[in-house]
Formats: structure tokens, C-alpha cells, sequence
């Protein structure tokens, strides 16, 4: 998506420009060393976590063992105990905040994050809500952006792997958008199967 230079100035354009490129760097950078880490687990998300205002960046990645593990320990807990770990699983899998490989090594993202802070100074002072929405919009195609080509820049199998962004609290049309950009049609369908 083109920014849209008559709403943002010189200095924030650029700026995104230069962020976009570091983000797809950052997260390559991390799913290497994520992979190091957990050879054996079986991914099916590769997620950027935020907030609406992307306000800062996090990496949560969903497997299967992870997934299972959340479970158990979930049935493990009285309040629980009358679901099945099937019924767990479905209602956990896209569970950010509940995956154990939410925000790992947050260490690799500090830079992005100085970067992201800056940029929301800029976008603080532009003197119009358009202009605000436009510096959003774009930011949110930087996202997609970046997890298109990290998918392709590491051989990451679309078929097996929903890419999205997930944001603590997240409108309707924010999964929908996220999730048809990152993703072919069989993926998406996939996914609203799952999903709640």
C-alpha cells in the first residue's frame, strides 16, 4: 500500500520506508533464532502482536506441542477441569497471550520498537485526523508487508502457517483484514473454521 504523501509529510514517509525494510530484517532475525531454539515443534502461526495504534511490536508463534501444553495445564486448573483437552485446544489456539512462545526474546524487537516510538512521535504531530488515519493505514500495510516477505524470504509453507497481526483487542474487520493480506483463500477459510 502507498503512503499517501499528501496526508504525510517527507520525514515520516521516509521514515516508514526505512522502518519497513527493518522490520522484515527483524523478523527473519527471529524466526532464525526462534527455529534454532524449537527445531522439532510444529508451527501453524507466525503472528506480530500489538496493539490498534501499533504502538509496539511483539512476535507470537503458535505450534501444536505448544498448543497442547497450554491445554493440559489449563485442564490441570479446577476451573477447568469439565472440558475436554479437544475443547481446550480449539478454544486456546489462537490464544496469544497464551502461547508459551508469545514475546520471546523481546530483545530482537528493541531496536523496531525505538524505531515504531519515533515514528508515533511523528504521527502525534500531524495536524489533521486524516492525516493520522493515513499514517495507520500505512503502518498496517508495512505489517502485512513485512510478514508476506518473511514468508517468502524463508521458505515458510502458506498451507501450514497462518500469518497475521493480532492486537490485545481487535475488531472484527482488523482479523479480517490481516488475515485475507497475509494469506491465500484455502488459509483463510481454514482459519474461520477454527477460529472461536
Amino acid at each position: 500500500m502507498a503512503i499517501n504523501k499528501d496526508k504525510l509529510d517527507a520525514n515520516i514517509e521516509a521514515r516508514m520506508d526505512e522502518f519497513a525494510q527493518e522490520l522484515t530484517l527483524s523478523l527473519a532475525e527471529y524466526y532464525d533464532w526462534w527455529l534454532s531454539h524449537y527445531p522439532a515443534q510444529t508451527l501453524y502461526g507466525f503472528c506480530l502482536y500489538s496493539t490498534p495504534l501499533v504502538e509496539y511490536l511483539g512476535v507470537t508463534l503458535f505450534t501444536e506441542e505448544g498448543l497442547t501444553a497450554v491445554a493440559q495445564k489449563y485442564q490441570n486448573d479446577k476451573s477447568f477441569r469439565h472440558k475436554s483437552l479437544t475443547q481446550l485446544k480449539q478454544t486456546l489456539r489462537w490464544s496469544a497471550c497464551d502461547s508459551p512462545h508469545h514475546d520471546e526474546n523481546e530483545d530482537i524487537f528493541e531496536a523496531i520498537n525505538d524505531k515504531l516510538q519515533l515514528l508515533h512521535e511523528d504521527a502525534e504531530a500531524l495536524e489533521s485526523e486524516a492525516a493520522f488515519d493515513a499514517y495507520l493505514k500505512a503502518l498496517y500495510a508495512i505489517l502485512v508487508r513485512a510478514l508476506n516477505e518473511v514468508k517468502a524470504m524463508r521458505g515458510l509453507n502458506p498451507q501450514a502457517i497462518l500469518f497475521t497481526v493480532w492486537f490485545g483487542d481487535q475488531s472484527d474487520e482488523d482479523i479480517e483484514y490481516f488475515v485475507r493480506s497475509c494469506n491465500d483463500e484455502d488459509k483463510v477459510a481454514q482459519f474461520y473454521q477454527q477460529w472461536r
